[in-house]
């Protein structure tokens, strides 16, 4: 029994060791932007990985053989689809325009079978409560959802405030010593009761 336990052990080590290896050489693509092709090959990698950790009637080796041709192939499929347009098409899903100027493209979110509710989930999940700040919403290749906000929607950045002109700041000056005044004025009547 004690002998059986640690050949499982062992068993369970070695195919974990090779696992973790293929999943390394296989990059940190595989973990956080799981592809169609990415999950199936997970999905069988990791059914091959489960068998010799659970039945001790199954040789070792013969087992961790496929683990290793399936990372070596992902790797291949990877490099071809970094040199060829058409296998990358082929390999991966293209990205999907969802939302194009605050609209919705219908027949595109039946395309990708995804409904409304879902896209108001991914909206909510970007800090947008209102499409009409969407200038273009894309479901990506990996399954994530990319947002671009129209230029009114989009908060100031410094390129944006390097274009104000000396007048302009001027005149923001003096509205806002013009609003305080106002609201001081508002506060010292009402303390005096006038």
């Amino acid at each position: 029994m004690l002998l059986e336990a640690l050949k499982l052990g062992g068993r369970t080590a070695a195919v974990y060791l090779v696992t973790i290896i293929m999943v390394k050489l296989m990059g940190k693509r595989e973990i956080g932007q799981l592809s169609p092709m990415d999950f199936v090959v997970g999905v069988i990698i990791g059914s091959v990985a489960a068998a010799p950790m659970v039945d001790l009637e199954l040789s070792l080796l013969p087992t961790l053989v496929p683990i290793v041709v399936l990372g070596m192939l992902e790797i291949v499929a990877a490099k071809l689809a970094l040199k060829s347009l058409k296998v990358r098409l082929f390999l991966e899903d293209k990205p999907t325009v969802l939302i194009r100027n605050g609209r919705i493209l219908l027949e595109n979110l039946a395309h990708v079978r995804m409904n409304l509710d879902d896209v108001k989930q991914e909206l909510r999940a970007q800090g947008v409560a209102d499409i009409n700040e969407v200038a273009e919403g894309t479901l990506e290749s990996d399954g994530g959802f990319s947002i671009i906000k129209k230029p009114e929607a989009q908060p100031l950045s410094p390129q944006n405030l390097q274009a104000a002109t000396r007048q302009n700041v001027e005149q923001l000056i003096a509205l806002h010593a013009q609003k305080a005044h106002l609201e001081l004025q508002r506060f010292l009547e009402k303390r005096t009761g006038n």
